[in-house]
């Protein structure tokens, strides 16, 4: 019986020490995963300030982009109005001429396009020369045609205004251009820091669902040692118990023995303390047994 109790706790520690063993196992992996989690939150928080950032960036440039988006369409309105009016001038004023005269504005148009050609190209002596003949030949034309004073200076004014107009919407075009690419360039930061928060935000959520997970398996094997434990101390006790009685029993026998050995020797010594009194001669071995009984 107490053979089995000891074969029994002996399974019972090496059970204990296993259990032990994949605690030790469960704790690297619990830190492991608490060790990402926080630095996957921490990298997360820095995304989200980065996020914020490039929102920041990106709705100010659209600002911007609606800004001048309103002043050039208000430009463009403005425009309109002026080549309604350019229109409405060259429409009175071809109406009312004589189809055989030559069209003014035409003259305006070859007169302009040779001026533009002269001042931007690079043209041989003779070439130049016979421009410039031809320009004034053309404006002594233009200057046979009806055009009123006033109306030449109109016509110039408007043009002008046109094309000082036309200029400033290019130039707050350019800007509507460099403002949206400036706000695309910030969009893809604000999708590749949206998409980094949400991986890392997944990685530390996995993290921590697997801490908890391995945080309630390390909580039940810490339950199956106490129980393991409990058992072992009881197997324990009941192999005390059983010592304590091998003992007392043992020792009874031993009395027992004891008692048995001294009453034979009692016996004995009684026939040879009678066999002494009579005066018989005993042997040392005798006397000594003599004397180890009492009786004497």
């Amino acid at each position: 019986m107490e053979d089995d109790l000891f074969k029994e706790l002996g399974t019972l520690k090496k059970s204990h020490q296993e259990l032990r063993e994949t605690c030790e196992a469960f704790k690297i992996e619990i830190d492991d995963n608490i060790k990402k989690r926080d630095e996957n939150n921490t990298l997360f928080k820095e995304l989200l300030g980065q996020l914020k950032e490039a929102k920041e960036e990106r709705d100010a440039a659209n600002e911007k982009v609606s800004e001048y988006k309103a002043l050039r369409d208000e430009k463009r309105k403005e425009l309109s109005i002026l080549k309604d009016e350019m229109k409405a001038i060259k429409k009175e004023f071809t109406g009312n001429s004589d189809s055989s005269s030559p069209n003014p504005f035409q003259l305006q148009k070859r007169i302009d396009e040779m001026e533009w050609k002269l001042e931007t190209s690079v043209l041989p002596l003779k070439e130049e020369n016979k421009l410039i003949t031809q320009i004034t030949t053309l404006r002594k034309e233009l200057e046979t045609t009806k055009f009123s004073k006033e109306i030449k200076d109109k016509i110039k004014t408007l043009r002008d205004q046109i094309t000082a107009l036309r200029k400033e919407i290019d130039q707050l075009h350019e800007k509507v251009v460099e403002f949206s690419q400036e706000s695309a360039k910030y969009h893809e930061r604000v999708t590749y820091f949206s998409q980094r928060a949400s991986e890392t935000k997944k990685t530390a959520d996995k993290a921590h669902q697997e801490f908890l997970s391995k945080k309630s398996q390390l909580n039940s094997i810490y339950a199956q040692m106490r129980e393991t434990r409990d058992q072992m101390n009881k197997h324990r006790g009941k192999i005390t118990e059983k010592k304590a009685e091998t003992k007392a029993k043992r020792i009874k026998e031993k009395e027992k023995e004891t008692k048995k050995i001294m009453d034979q020797i009692n016996d004995q010594a009684k026939d040879l303390y009678d066999r002494f009194i009579r005066g018989e001669k005993l042997s040392t071995e005798e006397f000594k047994i003599l004397q180890e009984s009492n009786f004497l």
